[in-house]
């Protein structure tokens, strides 16, 4: 009389035998036990598939692992989806690459405009010295 022994088990999706059983959620519809591969597969799948966030720019909802993160020089919080990104990224090349006033070609050098001038992007140094001027 074998009072602890235990009938082998197999895994209900892979059919792979049983070390550690783990038991599936309702949710998921699977019927019997889980090895530890298939049941983090399925946790994955299913908690991915839940998990839905609009973009922060235009807002229409994708899954989070669909999503980009924004580069930390943009100063943003969330996650963007892939042509939003894009966007951001040209709008950020292009801010960085030319000038705010007059929109020559920055070289090395570049100014920062001050923060009491209210401009976004960077400044060549003709422009810098001009809006000093007026602006203080």
């Amino acid at each position: 009389m074998d009072l602890f022994s235990r009938k082998p088990a197999h895994c209900a999706v892979c059919g792979a035998p049983l070390k550690h059983r783990h038991k599936p959620k309702r949710e998921w519809n699977v019927k019997g036990y889980l090895c530890g591969d298939c049941h983090v597969t399925k946790s994955t799948e299913f908690y991915e598939a839940k998990v839905v966030q609009p973009c922060v720019v235009c807002g229409t909802r994708y899954r989070i692992a669909d999503m980009w993160e924004p580069r930390w020089q943009w100063d943003m919080d969330g996650l963007l989806c892939k042509g939003c990104f894009d966007k951001k990224e040209v709008d950020h090349k292009s801010k960085k690459s030319t000038c705010a006033h007059c929109g020559a070609q920055l070289g090395f050098i570049r100014y920062n405009p001050k923060p009491k001038w209210r401009m976004e992007g960077q400044l060549c140094r003709k422009c810098w010295d001009d809006t000093k001027a007026e602006r203080g």
